[in-house]
């Protein structure tokens, strides 16, 4: 047991090594004071645009976890609530941990079962792969045409998982069965949890219009942080073609997949935003200083809808008791 969480903690170490090394790369070549000015000249009408265009991206965020779940366990009040805090969780807490988040408070507020909510938030992670997916085969697609055929088959790869997702976890749950279900009181406990896993995933796979409708939402939403993200460039000072934008930020999101995040994918999403802009042809430099800035301005964004949404969730659930 020692070993196995040495084995853990050397892991994370290791990750945020390589995040606090992409970060402090970034840095130096963005240059501290260009960062600074691009923050202190940052439009306020602007940032307040990108927050409403945040709050509409939570929106349908929240629609797509109604289609997810069974009909009936959330009202949208309640998911849009779950939804920002769920988000501002992803974002700010280390290693990941904040994916969890979903899960729990699908519990706590819906009632819903660990393994039903771990099942959505698999569902809704599958369903953004496949999106990104999407849109990364779209900006390749637009900026290059047919000249980069592995890099728009790498882009379709991502809409794998999402296919996948239901054969995988019937293969998990006949594993579990054969291996798990023997080995003692915890092995039939992880067995019945994969098998409610599995139950969710099944559900959702047997109402297609649903799950058509749930990749839409998901389609949708990326679109929205790709329009959040030509926002808060046009409030920092740059009006740089939108297919450029997209590739841009498409590449940081794919470089957030690493898995080397810390927390709030500092350093990945810089790294990526880096390579993606000067790919399309902007000055290194300028791409590196405008990646830190919005991110520190959409971080700032979640922050505030997330904590507004925090707050409203605890006075509705005081109600409820």
């Amino acid at each position: 047991m020692k070993h196995g969480r040495m084995r853990i903690w050397l892991l994370r170490a290791i990750q945020a090594a390589v995040a606090a090394t992409l970060l402090l790369a970034v840095f130096l070549i963005a240059r501290p004071g260009n960062v600074a000015r691009l923050v202190r000249r940052t439009d306020l009408a602007g940032l307040a645009l990108a927050a409403g265009a945040y709050l509409g991206v939570v929106g349908v965020r929240s629609l797509r976890l109604l289609l997810i779940l069974p009909r009936g366990r959330l009202g949208l009040g309640t998911s849009i609530q779950i939804s920002a805090v769920a988000q501002t969780a992803t974002s700010f807490l280390p290693a990941r941990l904040g994916e969890l988040a979903l899960p729990a408070l699908l519990k706590r507020v819906a009632g819903l079962e660990l393994a039903s909510g771990v099942g959505a938030l698999l569902i809704a992670r599958s369903l953004d792969l496949a999106a990104l997916g999407v849109w990364a085969s779209v900006a390749v697609g637009a900026r290059w045409g047919a000249e980069r055929p592995l890099l728009l088959a790498a882009c379709l790869i991502l809409v794998a998982p999402a296919l996948l997702l239901p054969v995988s976890a019937a293969l998990a749950d006949r594993l579990a069965t054969r291996l798990l279900a023997r080995r003692g009181v915890a092995g039939r406990r992880w067995t019945r949890r994969i098998r409610r896993l599995r139950k969710a995933l099944t559900s959702l796979a047997a109402t297609p219009g649903r799950l058509v409708a749930a990749m839409g939402a998901s389609l949708a939403l990326w679109a929205g942080i790709w329009l959040i993200v030509a926002i808060l460039l046009g409030a920092i000072g740059y009006s740089w073609p939108f297919g450029d934008v997209l590739v841009g930020a498409v590449a940081a999101s794919l470089a957030t997949l690493v898995p080397a995040n810390l927390i709030a994918n500092v350093g990945t999403l810089e790294a990526g935003w880096t390579a993606g802009f000067a790919a399309v042809g902007i000055p290194v430099t300028t791409a590196a200083a405008s990646g830190i800035a919005i991110h520190l301005l959409s971080l700032a964004v979640t922050a505030v809808v997330g904590a507004f949404a925090g707050l409203s969730l605890l006075v509705t659930g005081s109600r409820r008791r």
